[in-house]
């Protein structure tokens, strides 16, 4: 995985967004399982929620909750890179117009 400089680092009262389950579907299709729903709240408004199904191996319930956080961590970890990736998009082009213009700083996108 490359190295990215964090600019900002993780810690417990940076902001008042928080991440939790807020419920759970059993699933009675062939096989069950757990249907495991996070809501993302700010301060305690519901911002969104995602669902993840956790297929039952006979792991019990506290074995499918990690296996819920486990996907929920590596949904986050593929939404930060696709974002930091659209972040050096947008700074690419802003670098390419201040160059254009002549400036040494970063610019605002233009949308059309």
């Amino acid at each position: 995985m490359p190295f990215i400089d964090d600019r900002l680092t993780p810690r417990d009262g940076l902001n008042n967004y928080t991440i939790s389950v807020s419920r759970m579907t059993p699933q009675m299709q062939a096989r069950g399982g757990v249907e495991f729903v996070f809501a993302i709240t700010d301060s305690m408004q519901a911002v969104a929620e995602f669902t993840v199904m956790i297929a039952s191996r006979s792991q019990g319930l506290d074995q499918m909750m990690v296996e819920a956080h486990d996907s929920v961590i590596d949904i986050l970890r593929q939404l930060i890179f696709r974002a930091d990736k659209s972040r050096s998009g947008y700074e690419r082009f802003t670098r390419r117009a201040a160059s254009v213009q002549g400036e040494d700083e970063l610019n605002e996108v233009e949308l059309l």
